[in-house]
Parts: structure tokens; C-alpha cells; sequence
């Protein structure tokens, strides 16, 4: 019985000590306490530069970070406040991009740094909010990718007529899309059918809205532009390109200034539980 006893005792205290030392990590500790440090600083500015060095390798630009932890023990934990990215004239994925902004909205968000891609053990949600260029979108409608759009395209309006590929123009806060085609049935050569939009977003999707046509292309039925300039969507293909990992997001405006689609939402990473 003292044995047992003994032992009893010696488990209950490895117990507490090992949940009081994870409850150093909690939400509950971290957000309602007070927490200074001058390690903590020198922390957060060892990982701001260690974000920095890792996004100029992985994409070759420079990128001004901001980065806000709790205490140094949490930080080296994978446990942080708030990180802040913001880049210009940077190139993602082989898309040009004026400016993109990322902010986690999220307090208290932790990830597993040891494991290769990191593993989130918090559900984040960011806010991101980013500019895209003619550049941006033509250079992303030449991906192999966007192929398969057309594919599926030409399925739909086969055998009368054959889009062979798709670009944008932005003139004056307008875009137009430029659709080079031809008809099978016909020895024409290739043709160019230009149709203007503005855009808008409904139910999560970007959709467009308040499409003309040129009457020189001849009469083409509004309706059947407007569906297929959303069949095509060459600025929802941009974000997919753009998301190389999937992330739960949603697209809340979308403008067209300075001659720059503006773009803003959010991206939900679910945590690993």
C-alpha cells in the first residue's frame, strides 16, 4: 500500500507540473496576462528574419514582415500573436503581382515548424488583400493549366467554334478580353472577338457584370457573351493559380483602379486537431 501510495503521489505530481508547463501555452495564459521580456524581442526579429530568408528563396523577392509573439518560450513553441506580409512588384508562382498583402486576423495561432511543409495546429484566418496587372493575368492564362479551360470550353460550343486562346486588356479602369478563335467547319483563318466587363463577386465567385460588345464582331447574343466570359474567367483562374495549396478562401470585393484589379478577402487554414 505505501508503494502504491508512493507511486500515486509521484504521478500526480509529474501531472500537474506537466499541465501547468502547457498551460504556460494556452490561450487563456497568453491573452490575459501581461508579458514582457527583452528576449522576446530579440525572438520575434530572429523569426521576422527567418520569414524574410525564407520567402526570398522561395520566390526571390524581397518581402517587409511584421511578426508579434507572446512570450520567447511560446514563440519558440510555434505559438504566436499576429504575422503581417507585404510585398511589391514580387513574382508568385510565375505571376507578376504589384502588391500583395497578408494578415493573420486570428490572436492566438500555433504551427508545427519541425515538419516539412509546417503543420497548423490552430485554425488561422487571414485577410489578404492583393493587385493584379495585365501582366498578371495574361502571364497566368499561359499556364498549361488554363488549356483545360479551354478544353472544356470547346467541348460545350463544339463543332461551330474553336477558342484557341484568351488574353486581357485594362484601359482606362475597363478590362477587355480578347478571345482569338476560329471555325472548324471553315477554312477562315483565326479571328479575334473582343468583349468589355466589369466584375463583381456573388456567392464567392467572381462574376461578370455590365458586358458590352463591339457590334462590329457581329450580333452575338449579350447572354451567350456574358456566359462564356464566365466560362472563361481569366481573373478566377489567376487566384487558382495564385492558392498553389488549396487554402478555404473567399473573395469579398473586387475593383478595378489605376488601371489594377483590387482584390480583397479572407484564407481559412484549418487546424490539425
Amino acid at each position: 500500500m505505501k508503494k502504491f501510495l508512493s507511486i500515486l503521489f509521484i504521478t500526480l505530481i509529474f501531472s500537474n507540473f506537466c499541465f501547468a508547463d502547457e498551460y504556460k501555452y494556452s490561450q487563456k495564459y497568453l491573452q490575459n496576462k501581461n508579458h514582457f521580456s527583452i528576449s522576446k524581442s530579440v525572438a520575434e526579429n530572429i523569426v521576422k528574419k527567418m520569414i524574410k530568408k525564407s520567402l526570398k528563396k522561395e520566390f526571390g523577392a524581397n518581402f517587409d514582415v511584421k511578426f508579434e509573439g507572446y512570450t520567447t518560450s511560446s514563440i519558440k513553441k510555434g505559438i504566436f500573436k499576429s504575422i503581417e506580409i507585404t510585398g511589391k512588384d514580387v513574382e508568385l508562382y510565375g505571376i507578376p503581382l504589384p502588391y500583395v498583402h497578408l494578415k493573420s486576423i486570428t490572436d492566438y495561432n500555433r504551427i508545427d515548424y519541425n515538419q516539412n511543409p509546417v503543420v497548423f495546429l490552430t485554425d488561422v484566418i487571414c485577410a489578404y488583400d492583393l493587385l493584379l496587372s495585365e501582366e498578371s493575368i495574361n502571364n497566368a492564362l499561359k499556364d498549361s493549366d488554363y488549356t483545360k479551360v479551354l478544353s472544356k470550353v470547346n467541348k460545350i460550343a463544339s463543332p461551330f467554334i474553336l477558342i484557341k486562346s484568351v488574353r486581357t486588356k485594362i484601359v482606362n479602369n475597363k478590362m477587355f478580353i480578347v478571345i482569338d478563335y476560329n471555325f472548324p467547319l471553315s477554312n477562315l483563318h483565326d479571328k479575334s472577338f473582343v468583349g468589355q466587363s466589369d466584375f463583381q463577386v456573388a456567392d464567392g465567385k467572381i462574376k461578370a457584370k455590365n458586358v458590352s460588345v463591339n457590334t462590329s464582331y457581329g450580333n452575338i447574343g449579350l447572354n451567350r457573351v456574358i456566359n462564356l466570359i464566365n466560362y472563361l474567367n481569366p481573373l478566377e483562374f489567376t487566384l487558382d493559380l495564385l492558392d498553389e495549396n488549396k487554402y478555404n478562401g473567399n473573395i469579398e470585393n473586387i475593383n478595378i483602379v489605376d488601371n489594377m484589379v483590387k482584390l480583397d478577402g479572407k484564407i481559412y487554414v484549418k487546424g490539425k486537431v
